[in-house]
């Protein structure tokens, strides 16, 4: 196939093979006959492999005239050919710039939607003073996709320009600004964006409150109030949110050192004395979501006094179950006779997650003011691995007895390796332990698993010699994993 002339005919006949094989030799030859060739056979044809062929190869030849030809098909009547033009353009748009900035003043609102589209697809920095023209367009899709465009391209100072539309744009546009800026992640553009004159925190609902304002009545007062309450309360969980974040992963103490001074904590503070019980239950079901010990304790130094804690109590003991198991996790913030007291409340009750929540807030804590209440709480199989983590963590020796009588009541397996492995961390030395692991080991129905984490459990006791005889039987244990082990042991 030597010629342009072979390579058209090839192109209008009506076999498919002869088709193919031109589509495929169509990049060696650029001159504009053949791109005209390719083009027409697209609209002609209804073969989706054969348009699929022409498109990788219009990708492949790129050049100015192509860029013009396929400008043109934006505005075609038929759709998979509109879709044909704009995917090849996002691919060699770049050989022809000029001619796509140029179509960007196009009539057809359809047609400026793909030109900034394709502008975007491009990334070519030429094209930032046509989009940014586009900002003033009259077609919100345009518009969105000028913006997003920007985004892509990630030019700094136009993005700058972007911004001033931000407050009055449209709910869409707004979104779209927003998405443009993380992608570029940029500390200025952000900070561009938090100083602008904001009024409202959403113009949305600017629209609603005009509704209301102009076509309200008395009846509806009361909630127009609600949903201020709501937006309000709403916005501070989503700034404390937005610093918790920043606290996570920058210099903690010089954060705080920025926050000291500030007022923010302040209105939380009023909210949770002064505010409606939705919004201190919203507030408080935040702060007890945060897990960072650290900023717990910032938080704890900044909001928490007598005052905000009986707020607390107060919420708690008229809420509902669920709204309960939400709120304990607040007591984490209480100073600690106060949360003992509590703490010893919640045990009393019978709600077994709430129970949970106290163990792990003790232990949080450190409060281990509340350990008398722990040997009756053992007697409850769901809450029995929760207080032997407690009692570990917080070294409760004095309960090394009570773990001991509990044992023998237990039927899990599981659950007895649990106390073994408590019992061993309270007293280590104790030859009740001892004793208990010897039992354990002689047991021959014992799944491999649980010899393994037997033989774990004699690994953290100094004198071995007890356990010789068996660990020499264990040796020629058929089991690979167990024999390895029980050979380490006899030797450590």
């Amino acid at each position: 196939m030597n010629s342009v002339k072979e390579i058209i005919e090839m192109l209008n006949s009506d076999d498919y093979l002869l088709q193919k094989e031109a589509i495929e030799n169509a990049p060696k030859f650029k001159e504009p006959e053949v791109v005209d060739g390719l083009i027409d056979l697209f609209i002609k044809t209804n073969n989706k492999m054969i348009e699929e062929h022409i498109t990788e190869a219009l990708k492949q030849m790129g050049g100015s005239y192509s860029v013009e030809k396929l400008l043109k098909l934006l505005s075609h009547e038929e759709a998979r050919v509109r879709v044909f033009a704009f995917e090849v353009l996002c691919k060699i748009g770049n050989d022809n710039i000029q001619a796509i900035i140029a179509e960007a003043e196009n009539p057809d609102k359809n047609v400026r939607k793909f030109i900034v589209d394709i502008m975007g697809a491009l990334k070519n920095k030429q094209t930032v003073d046509a989009l940014l023209k586009r900002l003033s367009d009259d077609d919100v899709n345009v518009v969105q996709g000028a913006v997003e465009a920007l985004g892509n391209i990630g030019d700094v100072e136009a993005l700058k320009k972007v911004i001033e539309f931000l407050p009055s744009a449209h709910l869409w546009v707004q979104w779209t600004i927003i998405e443009s800026i993380k992608k570029v992640n940029n500390r200025e553009l952000i900070s561009e964006v938090l100083n602008l004159p904001w009024e409202i925190e959403d113009i949305i609902f600017d629209s609603i409150f005009d509704m209301v304002k102009e076509n309200g009545d008395i009846e509806n007062v009361e909630d127009a109030i609600n949903l201020y309450l709501k937006l309000s309360t709403q916005l501070r969980i989503k700034v404390l949110d937005t610093i918790y974040s920043i606290y996570l992963r920058s210099d903690k103490q010089r954060l705080e050192k920025i926050l000291a001074n500030s007022k923010f904590f302040d209105e939380i503070k009023a909210i949770l004395i002064h505010g409606s019980d939705e919004q201190k239950y919203e507030i408080f079901k935040y702060m007890g979501s945060i897990e960072d010990k650290d900023f717990v304790s910032f938080i704890k130094s900044r909001v928490f006094d007598e005052t905000i804690i009986l707020s607390a109590i107060k919420l708690y003991y008229t809420a509902n179950t669920l709204r309960k198991r939400e709120l304990i996790k607040v007591f984490k913030y209480f100073n600690k006779s106060k949360l003992a007291e509590y703490i010893r409340e919640v045990f009393k009750g019978n709600d077994n997650i709430l129970k949970i929540t106290g163990l792990k807030i003790m232990r949080q804590n450190g409060v281990r003011e509340a350990a008398d209440m722990l040997p009756d709480m053992m007697k409850e199989e769901d809450l029995l691995p929760e207080v032997l983590k407690t009692a570990v963590e917080l070294e409760l020796k004095e309960l090394f007895d009570k773990i001991y009588e509990e044992y023998f009541n237990i039927k899990s397996d599981d659950t007895k390796l649990l106390m073994l492995e408590c019992m061993l961390e309270l007293r280590p030395d104790d030859p009740r332990v001892v004793a208990l692991i010897k039992d354990e080991l002689a047991n021959e129905f014992l799944s491999d698993v649980h010899v393994l984490k037997l033989l774990q459990l004699i690994r953290k006791i100094d004198n071995k010699e007890p356990f010789r005889a068996q660990l020499e039987y264990l040796v020629d244990h058929p089991n690979m994993e167990i024999s390895i082990e029980a050979q380490d042991l006899l030797v450590s």
